[in-house]
């Protein structure tokens, strides 16, 4: 499965690149972190590491590699980690656009084989990672293994309270029940997705070793949630009224951090 979705990222690599450069905010990470985040995991990521000049991390999953430039912005000595070489290709050159110095390396994150056992002061994971991954067990075992003692883990990803939901605004209905976790095949794309439940994130990350630090859940913090894909700000303020949208009654974002203890 996870092979399958290499395939669809590589092949659909350069029509993502056109639409994050629409939005443009991977120019402005490097100077304005918090744009590399959402959910609180920036709060987080500044509450519990800290200064981050001269820090190992790893972002997992990198995708467009906004949270990867924002650390590097703030001078940490970043690796990034993607199934898509055609993903990592596309931010490879935008770094050096920047003038960032990254490290970018091609892994699936259930097999992190070739990073060394407790290197990373920091492992990260964004929005659209874990709806990819089949082995949840697998990934934060590995992101254990290659945290140093006292490093952590800071996620943020879709609150699972949003995926049984049929993807418009009203009227509300439920697609599926909340404990359906797939695997969803898209035969168009020929992807397979997961929609995990609370405990399924957690608990394996509890499992591997990790000590949860902090849980936020949080709402929307633009109408562009309800709007499509794009970063750029969203044109219909009213979607973020629970009483005309009802699903913004409930958290869309979940971050949490998490250590590896000493």
């Amino acid at each position: 499965m996870h092979e399958a979705n290499r395939r669809s990222w590589n092949t659909k690599a350069g029509s993502w690149a056109e639409k994050r450069e629409r939005d443009g905010l991977w120019r402005r990470c490097p100077e304005e972190p918090e744009l590399g985040f959402a959910g609180g995991a920036y709060e987080l990521v500044v509450a519990f590491v800290g200064d981050m000049e001269g820090k190992e991390v790893c972002v997992i999953g990198s995708g467009d590699n906004y949270s990867a430039f924002a650390l590097a912005g703030m001078k940490a000595r970043v690796t990034s980690i993607d199934i898509s070489e055609r993903q990592l290709e596309t931010a490879s050159a935008r770094a050096d656009q920047l003038g960032l110095a990254i490290d970018f390396a091609q892994a699936d994150a259930s097999d992190l084989d070739s990073l060394d056992d407790g290197k990373f002061d920091l492992v990260c994971s964004t929005n659209g990672f874990f709806v990819w991954i089949a082995d949840l067990r697998a990934v934060h075992g590995e992101v254990f293994r290659i945290l140093k003692p006292g490093g952590h883990y800071v996620f943020y990803d879709v609150h699972p309270f949003q995926r049984p939901w049929a993807e418009r605004t009203m009227p509300i209905e439920v697609d599926k029940p909340y404990w359906q976790t797939g695997p969803f095949r898209d035969e168009k794309e020929g992807t397979f997705e997961f929609n995990w439940t609370l405990a399924d994130l957690l608990n394996p990350a509890a499992d591997s070793g990790l000590v949860l630090q902090r849980i936020l859940e949080r709402p929307a913090e633009d109408s562009s949630t309800w709007e499509g894909s794009s970063y750029c700000p969203g044109k219909d303020k009213q979607l973020l009224d629970w009483k005309v949208n009802p699903r913004a009654a409930l958290p869309f974002w979940l971050s949490a951090a998490w250590q590896r203890p000493e």
